[in-house]
């Protein structure tokens, strides 16, 4: 099987791949100690992905007025609260760095999109602070996506330690 040629002034890690692949690919190691702190900030970031797609999903269907019957809207709520549910899953089953962003970036849009709805509307609708789960929302939200986005920088962070994108020298 041929193997992969890097391109002109790209860098390449030991495996032959480039190096913002493995970044996006590393996940926790080190000591014990080190793997379950970043397990615990993870899942915590995680499960509040999680709960904001429960709390959108009961939204959409289960209270007295439910966002499902709003349109364009409700079937943002149901892709909202499907999506950020996988998402979560997602950042704790593989606990990579991508995986990390990409759940931050969602609870990130998530929380814009919230405070457009709320300030100057969206698609014909406007929501206000005072519903159901408003600010509860975007508290969980914002500490979701800070969470995961510590952990992606811990763990871009600690690969780099001590390494060099320098070529070997040879003599």
């Amino acid at each position: 099987m041929p193997s992969k040629v890097a391109m002109p002034g790209e860098t390449t890690t030991a495996r032959g791949r480039s190096w913002w692949r493995d970044l996006l690919m590393r996940g926790p190691g080190g000591p014990v100690a080190n793997r379950a702190a970043m397990t615990i900030l993870i899942a915590a970031g995680a499960g509040l992905a999680v709960y904001s797609g429960y709390i959108h999903l009961y939204l959409w269907g289960r209270q007295p007025y439910p966002y499902r019957d709003i349109p364009t809207i409700g079937p943002l709520f149901l892709a909202q609260g499907i999506v950020v549910i996988a998402v979560g899953l997602l950042v704790v089953i593989s606990r990579r760095v991508g995986a990390l962003l990409l759940g931050a970036g969602v609870l990130a849009v998530s929380v814009a999109a919230l405070v457009i709805d709320v300030e100057v509307g969206m698609f014909g609708f406007k929501d206000s602070w005072s519903v159901p789960y408003a600010k509860t929302t975007l508290y969980e939200e914002i500490v979701g996506a800070v969470l995961l986005l510590a952990a992606a920088c811990v763990l871009a962070w600690s690969g780099r330690a001590g390494t060099s994108t320098a070529e070997p020298r040879g003599r």
